[in-house]
C-alpha cells in the first residue's frame, strides 16, 4: 500500500509540475496549502482526507484499517517524496482550463 502511495505522489508530481491544471482534489489541496503556507503540504492533504473520512463516516460509510492507513499514509508518503525531489506544489504556476485551451488551439 505504501509503495502505491509513492507512485501516487510521483504521478501527482508529474502533472502538477507541468502546470497544466490539477484535478479538483489537487486544486483544493494547492488552494488550502497556499492559505496555510507554514503547514507542510503533506499535512494539508492528511487534514483534507481526514475531513472527508469523517463526513463519509457520519453519512454511514464504512471505516476500516485500510481507510485509516490511506488517510494518514498517503499524505505522509507524499510529503516524504516531495521533500526528496524538492517539489512544492504551491510554487507552481498552475494554468486554468481556459489558458490551456488557448495554448492548444494556437498549436493546432
Amino acid at each position: 500500500m505504501m509503495v502505491g502511495f509513492v507512485f501516487m505522489a510521483l504521478g501527482m508530481y508529474i502533472y502538477m509540475k507541468a502546470g497544466q491544471c490539477c484535478g479538483p482534489r489537487d486544486a483544493l489541496l494547492v488552494g488550502i496549502g497556499k492559505r496555510l503556507p507554514q503547514v507542510p503540504i503533506g499535512y494539508v492533504q492528511i487534514g483534507m482526507w481526514a475531513i472527508v473520512l469523517l463526513l463519509g463516516w457520519f453519512l454511514g460509510g464504512p471505516v476500516g484499517i485500510g481507510t485509516l492507513i490511506s488517510t494518514v499514509g498517503a499524505g505522509a508518503v507524499m510529503q516524504v517524496v516531495y521533500d526528496l525531489i524538492h517539489f512544492e506544489p504551491r510554487h507552481v504556476k498552475h494554468r486554468g482550463v481556459a489558458e490551456v485551451a488557448k495554448v492548444l488551439m494556437k498549436a493546432s
